[in-house]
């Protein structure tokens, strides 16, 4: 299994997050916003978020049938893979190269070893 995941800005090749998949079941993806003490584990706030409609709490990479899945946590904006909008609370299977879609987000995933 994949044991890290990295998300790269579309925007800037030079902003990415990585994490991890070996140490927790699931990631929240998501935005701080000064209004609120939630903090998701994977904060986008530094790739714009807000200002692209991502939400406080907007999708969930899990680990699902020992591969890697993403969630929309019925997010107001919409989560999309590969340009298709997700049904809210399904999980649907992740590779590298996919582009995921936050609101008006578009990041690379990456699946590493």
């Amino acid at each position: 299994m994949e044991s890290k995941l990295i998300l790269q800005s579309t925007d800037n090749a030079s902003s990415n997050v990585q994490v991890s998949l070996l140490t927790t079941d699931g990631f929240v993806l998501g935005r701080s916003d000064s209004r609120s003490s939630f903090i998701p584990d994977i904060d986008l706030a530094e790739f714009k978020a807000l200002e692209k409609g991502v939400s406080r709490r907007h999708a969930v990479i899990v680990r699902y049938q020992e591969k890697p899945h993403i969630l929309d946590l019925n997010s107001i904006n919409g989560t999309f893979l590969n340009g298709k909008r997700l049904k809210p609370d399904n999980p649907y299977m992740i590779t590298s190269g996919d582009q995921l879609g936050l609101g008006d987000l578009v990041l690379t995933i990456s699946l590493e070893q």
